[in-house]
């Protein structure tokens, strides 16, 4: 382990690190017809702004034959080195993200000091449960995006995410009313957010529902202007993911550095 150089030059080495990944956040909550589309387009739209994505997936699990956070929180997995591959990837990080959110982690007080993991200037996105996230982010910044659809029970297990975001985690989250490309409606055009989650939110909650609608084209396509600026949103309140002196190694640098869009959830 590395302890912080106790020397004339200390002060300016903190200095030196002025710019750290940024994280934000999307909800697992079930839905995965809206959520995957969403979360693909969401990356592609942040790699056309010049960042690079690591996408967690916590509803991945870890294993030695396919390794992801857990791995690189114990320091087992091996740094690739440069490459020239595409600009972003996606770790299973369900594992890691609870050893995170339980404390249990040696060196790394929270998911906030993880920097050293990743390379500078690049955007790290959880796409996890609710309840995983409350913990995680508890009272900070971040705004998750919770997608929502018109389904029966998008529209349920949505309500209990909000409710754990609120309650459980002092998160405001992003809320996104997933339409059809085809019949986009602007995107703050009222009465298009299903009326029983408002209504829930309103009632048990207290709640106001003020839903984006997004729409969301062929994952093959460039991503619709309403998901660019859905992208940018969630940058204004992203989380700088700083280095902790006690954790600190070699950067992030993953084995696997392109997404496949089949099996990857």
């Amino acid at each position: 382990m590395l302890d912080h150089p106790i020397n004339q030059a200390a002060g300016l080495l903190d200095l030196a690190v002025s710019h750290y990944p940024k994280l934000v956040a999307m909800v697992s909550h079930g839905d995965e017809q809206v959520e995957l589309p969403l979360l693909l387009q969401l990356c592609t739209a942040l790699v056309g702004f010049g960042t690079p994505v690591t996408v967690l997936d916590g509803t991945v699990l870890e294993t030695p034959e396919n390794p992801g956070l857990a791995q690189l929180l114990d320091y087992s997995m091996a740094s690739s080195g440069a490459t020239d591959a595409p600009s972003w990837a996606i770790l299973p990080a369900r594992l890691g993200l609870q050893t995170l959110a339980s404390g249990r982690t040696t060196g790394l007080h929270s998911l906030a000091d993880t920097g050293n993991l990743f390379s500078q200037d690049s955007v790290v996105l959880v796409y996890s449960t609710a309840q995983t996230l409350a913990q995680l982010l508890r009272g900070s910044s971040v705004r998750p995006v919770l997608a929502v659809s018109d389904a029966k029970t998008s529209l349920l297990t949505s309500y209990l995410a909000l409710k754990r975001l609120l309650l459980k985690g002092t998160l405001e989250p992003t809320i996104v009313n997933v339409v059809d490309n085809v019949q986009a409606p602007p995107l703050h055009e009222p009465n298009r957010m299903p009326n029983s989650l408002a209504n829930c939110a309103k009632f048990f909650l207290n709640y106001q529902v003020n839903a984006l609608n997004v729409s969301v084209t062929n994952t093959d396509e460039r991503p619709s202007a309403s998901v660019g600026r859905l992208a940018l949103s969630l940058l204004e309140n992203a989380l700088p993911l700083e280095s902790s002196w006690s954790s600190a190694h070699r950067p992030y640098a993953p084995l696997a550095r392109h997404l496949q869009h089949t099996g990857a959830h």
